[in-house]
């Protein structure tokens, strides 16, 4: 605890419960923080480390309605009597997906959005919008639209806008989910920079390796109660086994080299390439090029990492190679076969980064068996698939009350049962645990065989570490890089990470 500082959050004797559970979200908290205070929310995912970071910027009770017992002070505001708009002039939050808080099409329109509406000075905004675009490093994004950015370039400006804003706490809802290695590096030293301006910091987290020297105390949470606050001298100092134990993320990940391994067109392999790109290049009408003249094999058992900076293109190779986008020059095989949109479309299966997308049925079961022919045989099917990835027990439950991981799991299986020789999967461990994490890896695992390739777009470095047999990385002169992983894992990994 900080000396000579003020309280501006104090809970006593906290408990929530949403509207229409029947388990308390929040249970009996206590805690207090420091004006300037870095404070790190972690643990399991549903551990309560949202609905926590929702009593500081007054979400709770004013938009999540629900039963709510004890007290709780924001910057000398009451959670349960005063207005989100009292309370979010001093509180700035920066959610997960950053497309949730966005009002407006353009970056320019969108970073002074939020001082407009408290009618600050157009002066003093145009000020803070300088000042936020040199701090943040905007500059080549200040006259984009915002339909056109990365996830990770969104994420930004969201930052961005709370930034100019000028609150004095922020609060950040799991922001490295999308970001890669670079992104997540630039958050840290933005993050950084608004601690020894005395800001106070409230992050929810499951990436913790960039916050590791930035957190005052890190408070673990387990099922809606605060376990344990660590002292963050103490917790950097926590073993890989004691982290992987509490199924936390692990501090010391490096980005993958990509370059220490070895080539992967050197691989002798007897068997046809399932897939083939040649010379692809693309870009989108009146844009620069995304992708110049590249060329891969990919053969039945891969599974390939798609990496590269935010923007790099990687959604893009995506949609080509799965039919979605046509390249303006190059072909694409699929089992030597020069292959049409068509086909690659009905040759592939894609599971998005938010699977909540693709969850419409009102069971697990029916969801398993949506867009195929109703029959026994494919009903059996399906409960073989979700025996295979744990979720029988689940077969009558709603698709949306399952967890984060779960839901992975469920978009795995249904893939599963489209049989596709090509599957597709977009950030599949965004905003999970360490635990919810090795699940999606093993699942992916437990899925590759000889007749068929996965693909899979992250920025997760643990998880990269852990699931991929070749590495494919988007560079910036629009080129890739395409190698094989080391067939021998690194024992930390083996013994602490797998």
């Amino acid at each position: 605890m900080l000396k000579n500082t003020k309280t501006v959050i104090d809970y006593r004797h906290l408990y929530f419960k949403y509207e229409g559970s029947n388990e308390k979200a929040l249970s009996d908290i206590n805690l207090t923080i420091e004006e300037g205070e870095f404070i790190v929310l972690t643990g399991k995912s549903g551990c309560g480390k949202t609905t926590l970071t929702r009593c500081v910027n007054g979400l709770i009770s004013n938009f999540y309605k629900g039963e709510f017992q004890g007290n709780a002070k924001v910057w000398e505001h009451d959670l349960i009597k005063d207005s989100i708009r009292e309370i979010s002039r001093e509180v700035g939050s920066v959610f997960q997906d950053p497309r949730s808080q966005f009002f407006t099409l353009h970056v320019k329109t969108e970073i002074p959005f939020s001082s407009e509406n408290y009618g600050i000075d157009c002066e003093i905004i145009q000020e803070n919008i300088k000042k936020s675009v040199y701090d943040l490093k905007l500059n080549n994004l200040i006259n984009k639209s915002l339909l056109n950015l990365s996830s990770g370039e969104k994420q930004k400006i969201a930052i961005a806008s709370v930034y100019t804003l000028g609150a004095f706490i922020y609060v950040l809802d799991e922001p490295s989910s999308n970001l890669d290695y670079e992104g997540t590096k630039q958050l840290g030293e933005i993050l950084k920079k608004l601690k020894e301006k005395g800001h106070t910091i409230i992050i929810s987290e499951h990436r913790l390796n960039y916050l590791k020297n930035l957190a005052d105390r890190v408070v673990y949470m387990e099922e809606g109660k605060i376990k344990e606050i660590i002292d963050g001298k103490d917790f950097i100092k926590k073993s890989p086994l004691w982290l992987a134990k509490n199924d936390l993320r692990q501090l010391n990940i490096s980005p993958i080299d990509i370059i220490k391994y070895r080539n992967s067109q050197d691989t002798r392999n007897t068997n046809p390439p399932i897939l083939k790109a040649m010379n692809l290049s693309f870009k989108y009408r009146g844009g620069k090029n995304i992708l110049d003249n590249i060329s891969f094999n990919t053969y039945g058992g891969d599974i390939i990492g798609i990496i590269g900076k935010n923007g790099a293109g990687k959604s893009t190779l995506l949609k080509i190679l799965m039919g979605l986008e046509k390249p303006n020059k190059g072909e694409i095989y699929i089992d030597n076969k020069k292959t049409s949109k068509r086909v690659r479309i009905k040759n592939s299966t894609y599971v998005m980064q938010d699977v909540d997308y693709q969850l419409f049925a009102p069971s697990v079961l029916e969801e398993m068996i949506i867009g195929l022919k109703d029959s026994e045989e494919i009903r059996d099917k399906a409960r073989k698939y979700l025996e295979f990835f744990n979720l029988l027990k689940y077969i009558d439950r709603h698709p949306a009350s399952l967890s984060g991981g779960q839901k992975q799991r469920l978009a795995i299986a249904m893939a599963c049962m489209k049989d596709s020789r090509l599957l597709f999967f977009d950030e599949p461990t965004s905003g999970l645990d360490a635990a919810n994490m090795k699940q999606v890896s093993s699942a992916i695992k437990k899925i590759s065989n000889g007749n068929r390739c996965i693909f899979v777009i992250t920025h997760d470095e643990e998880f990269a570490s852990i699931t991929f047999n070749k590495i494919l990385r988007l560079n910036e002169d629009k080129t890739i890089t395409f190698r094989n992983m080391n067939n021998e894992k690194n024992n930390y990994i083996k013994e602490n990470l797998a």
